[in-house]
């Protein structure tokens, strides 16, 4: 049920996204982030692979969750409370990796950016 729940949600933040995209970066609506606020192409990019990963992974979840509720596993809550949590991760991973990938393909990837996967590389090897 919980997974129905979750989906349910993000196709409904993804159907609003359809319906009245975000105009310019807003802390109260619409995907806002350090590289979708570099350019408003990206900016209007980063609406748009968020809306489509939400729809997504929502319509995911829902088929999911209908499946669990048909098959009676909806005794095991606790393990899909945890994937309906993580089920939101995919839509930053996504949108931001292609937002540095379209940044980089343009020449306008911030010069202070740090991405997230070097840093925890290099973490280590900053304590000597």
């Amino acid at each position: 049920m919980i997974l129905l729940f979750a989906g349910g949600i993000q196709i409904v933040i993804g159907l609003s996204f359809l319906i009245l995209p975000a105009r310019k970066p807003s802390s109260l609506y619409g995907y806002t982030s350090y590289l979708a606020s570099v350019n408003e192409t990206g900016f209007h990019l980063a609406q748009k692979w968020a809306r489509q990963t939400l729809l997504l992974t929502g319509i995911v979840l829902v088929l999911a969750g209908w499946a669990i509720r048909c098959l009676q596993w909806d005794k095991f809550f606790i393990l899909w409370l945890f994937i309906a949590v993580l089920s939101f991760l995919p839509v930053f991973v996504q949108t931001e990796t292609r937002l540095k990938k379209y940044l980089i393909s343009i020449d306008e990837l911030p010069v202070d950016y740090v991405d997230p996967d070097e840093a925890l590389k290099n973490r280590g090897r900053r304590r000597h």
